[in-house]
């Protein structure tokens, strides 16, 4: 089960994110460069079920990634499965609900994204730079959007930009542990 949830974890979360980028590219009257994703949930009926859908799955395979952290049986990475599973119900709640309302992404818990690849670095017990650093992109992000220092006519490519490694460290995390796991079965 725990191979299958990281096997899972190591393309939706990234893939998920990947459906709104490519929306957008074919959504009328909309601007990859100057609006965010979410925005394409206000669109066309389809496009916005195709973003919710994407934010979804991105969530579920998040929780997944928690579920098998906590699934490990030498170490479990309760911090970064607590934290994980925080982000991924962020995640479902901007599928749900649309841009505007609080409850899209639970009234910014979604800030937990910046301690998932912090904590994964402090618990695996490695010396993990790559977490890090996507830790560091992922506080500056947020702190340019909250602060509002984030270009706005560019804020939509910036989103993009910082999400490639924000949910791509998901893959990055769960090849570690996949590859962790095959070093012990040999």
């Amino acid at each position: 089960m725990r191979q299958i949830l990281l096997r899972f974890a190591t393309v939706l979360p990234l893939l998920g994110m990947l459906i709104p980028m490519m929306a957008g590219l074919f959504a009328p009257g909309y601007s990859s460069i100057h609006q965010h994703m979410s925005e394409l949930e206000l669109l066309s009926p389809s496009i916005a079920l195709a973003c919710r859908f994407g934010a979804i799955i991105s969530g579920l395979s998040i929780m997944g990634f928690a579920l098998a952290l906590v699934l490990q049986q030498e170490s479990r990475m309760l911090f970064t499965a607590g934290m994980a599973v925080i982000f991924g119900i962020s995640m479902i709640a901007n599928g749900i609900f649309t841009m505007g309302s609080p409850w899209h992404g639970m009234y910014a818990i979604g800030l937990s994204i910046i301690l998932v690849p912090a904590f994964f670095a402090a618990e695996s017990n490695r010396n993990d730079r790559i977490s890090l650093v996507v830790s560091s992109i992922t506080l500056v992000y947020m702190w340019a959007l909250m602060t509002g220092i984030d270009p706005k006519p560019i804020h939509g490519l910036t989103q993009r930009i910082a999400t490639i490694p924000m949910f791509g460290w998901f893959s990055y995390a769960s090849l570690t542990l996949l590859g962790g796991a095959t070093k012990r079965a040999r």
